[in-house]
């Protein structure tokens, strides 16, 4: 029975014979594929070879490469063109498959390449197994021999000496402990902080010393009065006199009270008459009847005779004149409303109004913890409304004005959370804060923005208690005693307190040379 086996173009002449010991079968058909090169050379093809000889198998190649079936010819490999007739016939290697000699499985296969003879060389120079194994049982012999017995004692005794010196050691260094305990003592520090509260964050800032704000918005109401100012020539006094209404007809005729009549000629200037009168019938017949001006003013003077018209259907009916002309119509100086009284008015009422209203109005929409800043607020007129109109006659000048305010609010918490923030990176390495004894002053100067948020400046006092390094502690005062100590401490370190030592065991009369064994204690109470 053949086996078939199919080899991938990616793999080694290695991995060809790998693959070959993996299979049992007499005769084994090694399928290479189009191109494949690994096994054009006779080496490769009697490793291949010997790998099939010692398991006791046939093998024969299919492939079109020229090389390789030379290369199989000279070994007697069988090489096919297909599979077919590598399937189907009997073939086998020649020569038949040889016996392997363990004592020398080298034999038959080509001469070692130079480089690799030397290493042959001096591997088969090497002595045998059993001379090496003598050796080394000749020398574990001399190591076994007994030493003399004040070698021995001599070792005792430097044996002993390291102990106790290493027990000494132990004792003078490792075994003492000792535990310093500081408390800190305070000091100052002063920042001043340029901050911007801005509606317009919703988180801190920190490298903008910014913060975020709240909007407060509101409306405030008021009303003033002033004297006016302008003075105009105004129209106060009615003319008057007299007319004679001539009757057309025949019939009497009744004119009532407030007919009116006008000048025909000249300036229109139109009267009324004062009371009823009755012409009596006939024609020319007359009747005389007191007039007055509707309107105030010189214009209402006129000269005799020119008094010709009558108002309504009279007119038909009656002819009126004026004897004489009219008089009295004149005029005098009013104070009046002038512009500059309505913007003089508006200013002073809206100054009063940001003044104080529209703080204290927008005070009363803070939320608890807020701080309103009034250099932020700003205001805009909603409405106003005056009672007398411009070049108006009258004494004063009356106005309501609406204004809408709005500002912004800061959250003193946020505040003071960023302050505590930059103040502890302004702290010396190690330093505590005692945030109890932060205080903090705005400088006067805010400046409000366009975009209703505020810049301000503040001025942050705190105390903090000084930094103290252990591991500096520990090295300094390693061996003294505890006099030298306390006043090592407190001539490098500002201290609250002197220090307190607890030394364990206590007969050495110092603290422990190694640093390592003092422990450093930092106080820093409930700050």
């Amino acid at each position: 029975m053949t086996e078939l086996l199919l080899i991938d173009p990616s793999v080694s002449a290695e991995a060809v014979r790998r693959q070959l010991a993996k299979v049992r079968a007499p005769r084994i058909a090694i399928e290479l594929p189009d191109g494949y090169s690994e096994l054009d050379n006779v080496a490769r093809l009697r490793l291949l070879q010997r790998q099939a000889q010692g398991q006791r198998s046939h093998i024969a190649l299919i492939t079109l490469d020229e090389a390789t079936r030379k290369a199989a010819a000279q070994l007697g490999i069988p090489v096919f063109e297909n599979r077919e007739p590598a399937l189907n016939r009997k073939w086998k290697m020649e020569p038949d498959l040889p016996f392997i000699d363990p004592r020398s499985p080298a034999a038959g296969l080509p001469e070692p390449p130079p480089w690799r003879r030397d290493e042959i060389d001096q591997r088969t120079a090497r002595p045998t197994l059993h001379r090496a194994r003598q050796e080394r049982i000749q020398i574990e012999q001399n190591y076994k021999r007994p030493l003399p017995a004040w070698l021995n004692w001599l070792g005792y005794a430097a044996m002993a000496g390291l102990l106790i010196l290493m027990l000494g050691g132990f004792v003078r260094y490792v075994l003492p402990a000792a535990t310093v305990t500081l408390v800190p003592g305070r000091d100052t520090i002063s920042i001043t902080l340029p901050l911007t509260a801005n509606p317009n964050l919703s988180e801190p800032d920190l490298a903008g010393n910014a913060l975020p704000a709240r909007l407060v918005e509101t409306t405030v109401e008021g009303s003033g009065v002033i004297s006016t100012t302008g003075t105009q020539e105004q129209a106060t006094l009615k003319a008057s006199g007299q007319v004679i209404f001539s009757n057309l007809g025949s019939e009497p005729v009744f004119i009532q009270e407030g007919t009116v009549v006008s000048t025909g000629t000249g300036k229109l200037a139109k009267f009324r008459t004062k009371s009823p009168v009755q012409v009596e019938g006939g024609v020319g017949a007359r009747a005389f009847v007191d007039i007055e001006a509707l309107e105030p003013g010189i214009d209402s003077n006129v000269r005799a005779s020119s008094i010709t018209n009558i108002d309504g259907a009279l007119r038909f009916r009656l002819r009126v004149t004026n004897p004489s002309g009219t008089a009295g119509g004149g005029t005098e100086f009013k104070r009046t409303v002038t512009e500059q009284d309505m913007d003089l008015l508006t200013q002073q009422l809206r100054t009063q109004l940001e003044g104080g209203a529209d703080y204290e109005a927008l005070k009363q929409k803070l939320e608890p913890g807020e701080w309103l800043a009034e250099e932020s607020i700003t205001t805009r007129i909603l409405s106003q409304g005056f009672d007398q109109y411009k070049d108006e006659p009258a004494e004063n000048l009356n106005m309501t004005l609406r204004l809408g305010a709005s500002g912004s609010a800061v959250d003193e918490a946020t505040l003071r959370e960023l302050l505590i923030s930059q103040v502890q990176t302004a702290l010396p390495e190690r330093s505590q804060l005692i945030v109890n004894s932060m205080t903090v002053q705005r400088v006067p100067g805010a400046e409000g923005q366009i975009d209703s948020s505020v810049r301000f400046t503040v001025t942050v006092n705190a105390e903090y208690l000084v930094p103290i390094d252990p591991s500096q502690v520990s090295a300094m005062i390693a061996g003294k005693s505890e006099e030298e100590a306390a006043q090592l401490l407190q001539t490098n370190w500002k201290l609250a307190a002197t220090p307190e030592f607890y030394r364990d065991p206590t007969f050495f009369g110092v603290l422990p040379a190694l640093p390592s064994r003092i422990q450093v204690r930092v106080d820093y109470g409930n700050e």
